[in-house]
């Protein structure tokens, strides 16, 4: 029995990606290149420390919050 063609090229289910943390401060890093920013989580409300990232880019994709995916 061979299977069918929808059963060969079905995607799988996809995961949940959690919940992020987004930018809240920013600015530019005084000790060298990159950007400083503070994130916070916007369902527990927890606020991180200062993280440096290298673009505006990775900073805005934000970061996964360690209480809410605990």
């Amino acid at each position: 029995m061979t299977p069918r063609q929808s059963e060969l090229f079905e995607k799988p289910p996809r995961t949940t990606r959690g919940v992020l943390m987004h930018v809240i401060d920013a600015g530019a890093n005084p000790t060298g290149p990159g950007l400083m920013c503070q994130l916070q989580c916007r369902k527990c409300e927890h606020k991180s420390e200062w993280f440096v990232f290298e673009t505006v880019t990775e900073a805005k994709r934000g970061l996964p919050c360690p209480r809410c995916n605990a």
